[in-house]
């Protein structure tokens, strides 16, 4: 008779190369992509990833495209040669290359994370124009490990410890971020390279203790001699984003069952089902709500949070701002807009080409209207800034007035306001109804994950 463990049995580490079965397994999510972008550095990880996936693609005949996107940060006296080393091997590896440079003056502290955010910037800003669907990076498993200690440090909740995704559909600027090698030690990716007889560059700031990833690095070793390894860690936070995938289900059923949202822009739900839910749903569900009325993620610290839901939770009349969303209040309803605040929405011309609109509507003329007769005459912003009196409008009922100063209208270059296919919802005397505009809510309030923050600094990843 076999004894059986009691948990999972921790494997030797590897440092042995990937063969390549293993490898077309793992780049196996990535065959139904037509275009990719892969972010590079010129480091091990990054280079390994580089060279793996362009003998993935070769070895399978994938069709799609690929380009290879370096950021020279300009922070070393070496990246410039770093950039340009990456181009190389790109070509070598019969890739497309395009180096971004992050100009103008460099910040003096909390150096590592403004170079990440300008890094993001400027990579959503090019795939934007080149068309790519997604964004590879080589994230490992030792980073899966770093990041669950990091956050670990910070006192994350759930959105935090269950680290990074394999697949994060709404990654920074929106991208859309894949990390096939997550399961892979980084041994193996240098195991790899040089089985190959690759080289690498090597930053030296990965190994300066006077940033916290450094220290971390550091300590992962006394970690794994008593049991706390990086597969362990990386095992630990997949147990807790599962718990958190469903959280953020249940959290959807709330919002199909009690949110409503206007075909104008704002929200509400019945004060009694709010108090009914469990608190962490609560707290999710605020950060939701901010987040569907703004129609961008936003990421809010857990004791503002609290603090609104202290008093939601209450029997006052209430009305306070957070995140650029209105949370208004009476006995019976909760109602949540985005407010105008310093700027309100950008007032457009409309083109022939379909657009978003403060990245809350989707905007395109209607088949049957000619394009050349509107062409640099026709106008979308919002409500506050139109030219409307507001006796003009037919205000709907059950909601403030100022609920609908950033929803979205339609008017010419002389002033008359046009129609749209919200013009139902929230009618304005004397519209021309022969000058038409589509528009269509996008989907944030049912696809945004509900993320807090608990403390540390204002750019975490939690």
């Amino acid at each position: 008779m076999h004894n059986v463990p009691d948990g999972p049995v921790e494997p030797p580490v590897e440092h042995s190369e990937l063969p390549d079965e293993d490898i077309d397994f793992l780049f196996s999510g990535l065959k139904s992509f037509s275009k990719l972008a892969l972010a590079v550095s010129g480091g091990a990880d990054s280079s390994s990833l580089l060279v793996l996936f362009s003998e993935w693609m070769r070895r399978t005949s994938w069709q799609g495209d690929a380009e290879v996107i370096c950021v020279d940060h300009g922070l070393r006296p070496d990246s410039a040669a770093e950039a340009n080393f990456v181009a190389k091997m790109a070509a070598d590896q019969g890739l497309p290359a395009k180096i971004l440079r992050w100009e103008g003056e460099k910040p003096a502290s909390n150096v590592q994370e403004e170079a990440r955010q300008a890094r993001y910037r400027l990579i959503a800003g090019h795939m934007r124009q080149s068309g790519a669907q997604a964004l590879v990076l080589a994230h490992h498993l030792d980073d899966q490990a770093e990041t669950f200690l990091d956050r670990l440090t910070r006192g994350s909740g759930l959105s935090g410890l269950g680290a990074m995704a394999e697949d994060e559909a709404d990654g920074p600027h929106g991208l859309r971020l894949l990390r096939p090698l997550l399961s892979v030690p980084k041994s193996r990716l240098e195991a790899s390279l040089i089985q190959r007889g690759r080289s690498w560059c090597s930053d030296p700031s990965n190994q300066d203790l006077k940033y916290k990833r450094s220290r971390l690095r550091a300590i992962m070793s006394l970690l794994a001699e008593e049991g706390l390894t990086a597969s362990r860690i990386a095992q630990t936070a997949g147990h807790l984003r599962r718990a958190r995938e469903a959280l953020e289900t249940t959290l959807q059923t709330l919002v199909q069952q009690h949110v409503t949202e206007h075909p104008a822009g704002p929200l509400r739900m019945s004060r009694e089902a709010y108090r009914a839910t469990a608190k962490d749903l609560r707290l999710r569900l605020l950060a939701r709500l901010a987040s569907g009325a703004v129609g961008s993620r936003v990421r809010i610290r857990f004791r503002k949070l609290e603090s609104l839901d202290l008093v939601l939770g209450g029997e006052d009349d209430c009305r306070h701002t957070l995140a650029g969303a209105v949370f208004d209040a009476d006995g019976s309803t909760i109602r949540v807009w985005k407010e105008v605040g310093r700027t309100a929405p950008e007032t457009l011309a409309v083109t022939a080409v379909p657009g978003i609109w403060d990245n809350r509507y989707r905007y395109w003329l209607p088949s049957e209207v000619s394009a050349s007769d509107f062409l640099g005459k026709l106008h979308l912003g919002p409500l506050c800034h139109a030219p409307v009196q507001a006796r003009d409008v037919a205000w709907p009922g059950g909601w403030p007035k100022e609920a609908f100063d950033c929803s979205p209208v339609v008017w010419t270059a002389e002033g008359i306001i046009g129609g749209s296919s919200l013009t139902t919802h929230l009618p304005i005397g004397n519209s021309d109804e022969a000058i038409a505009l589509n528009l269509e809510r996008t989907p944030f309030l049912h696809n945004l994950q509900a993320e807090y923050l608990y403390g540390g600094g204002q750019d975490e990843e939690i």
